[in-house]
């Protein structure tokens, strides 16, 4: 009896042994897609022109300025006395009733489709109405015609300086990219240290 219960101790031992080493093993063998599935997507920084209005003194140097119509109706300058990056800040101020003033700025995509973009940027504001002040990726085709918007979040009242970011897939057939800036509203904004960066995973 004894000879029994001892081959039977060692039979269990061996047992627990053996599924140890198994899980020992495929422990092993995840290990590495684990670490793959683990690591952080890489970024990179796409360049922009003057994206801290460093450069700039009574123009605004790289960027372009829009309106909705009509006579202009907005006061738009270099701040040199307030900013959130270096010496320099954009300020765009709605003088006139008018539906919107726009800074923009193009780029070319190439072999981005289906990557995340992200745009970000310290913003400020004093007096903005409900429909503030917000960033925006504007996807266009080849001959630049309208394929999609992605908007951040707007900003209104009276804001200290911000980062305010907006990311959007890139869609297909898009080959040029318009960064935007776009007050809405009645009110003052300040725009500073601009980013843009592609997100790709590994």
């Amino acid at each position: 009896m004894k000879t029994n219960q001892f081959s039977l101790s060692m039979i269990v031992a061996a047992m627990l042994t053996l599924t140890a080493c198994s899980d020992r093993n495929q422990s092993d063998e995840q290990t590495p897609l684990q670490q793959q599935q683990s690591q952080p997507a890489q970024t990179i920084s796409l360049p922009l022109k003057n994206p801290s209005f460093e450069e700039s003194d009574q123009f605004v140097k790289g960027w372009g300025f829009s309106q909705h119509a009509g006579e202009p109706a907005y006061e738009v300058s270099i701040d040199t006395t307030d900013s959130a990056d270096g010496k320099n800040s954009y300020r765009i101020e709605r003088k006139l009733v008018q539906a919107w003033g726009m800074i923009n700025q193009w780029l070319p995509l190439d072999s981005t489709v289906g990557k995340s973009i992200k745009l970000s940027a310290m913003i400020k504001s004093e007096a903005l109405g409900p429909k503030g002040f917000d960033l925006s990726l504007v996807f266009r085709k080849a001959n630049k015609k309208f394929i999609s918007e992605i908007s951040s979040e707007i900003v209104t009242g009276n804001r200290e300086w911000q980062r305010i970011e907006v990311t959007a897939v890139v869609p297909a057939k898009a080959a040029h990219l318009q960064i935007t800036a776009v007050l809405n509203d009645a009110g003052t904004a300040w725009l500073d240290d601009v980013q843009l960066t592609l997100v790709d995973k590994p």
